[in-house]
């Protein structure tokens, strides 16, 4: 599980949803959010931007990725960017959308890298 705390300076609000309980929280503008605790998987969406999407990973590992080798995993999708962050009790994510839109992330326990996935690909 992961601890999530959001800053929106951003012009426009969205909603981060627990997808495990389907409780969901209001992210608005200039909001500075108490942090959310007890997330395993949740989605962020934010208006005009698009969706952020935190995947609960568990124990299991993403292929070709050694490190980080931390117990539990959780891939962090937005658009065409990932990352794999790793943590072995409970994780800690500083989320800052600043006023152009553009999301930066910070952990404080454990490793996160960035990865690259891809999102379409046809099999032969």
């Amino acid at each position: 599980m992961f601890t999530i705390k959001i800053e929106n300076n951003y012009r426009y609000s969205g909603r981060l949803v627990n997808t495990d309980t389907n409780r969901d929280w209001i992210i608005n503008h200039h909001f500075t959010s108490a942090s959310i605790p007890d997330l395993k998987s949740a989605l962020l969406q934010i208006y005009g931007l698009g969706e952020v999407l935190f995947l609960d990973l568990g124990e299991e590992k993403i292929k070709g990725y050694p490190f980080p080798s931390e117990r539990y995993g959780l891939l962090i999708r937005c658009h065409s960017t990932e990352f794999y962050y790793r943590f072995e009790q409970h994780g800690d994510i500083y989320l800052t959308i600043d006023a152009l839109g553009c999301f930066s992330l910070q952990v404080k326990n454990g490793t996160a890298i960035q990865i690259k996935l891809p999102e379409l690909s046809l099999k032969q």
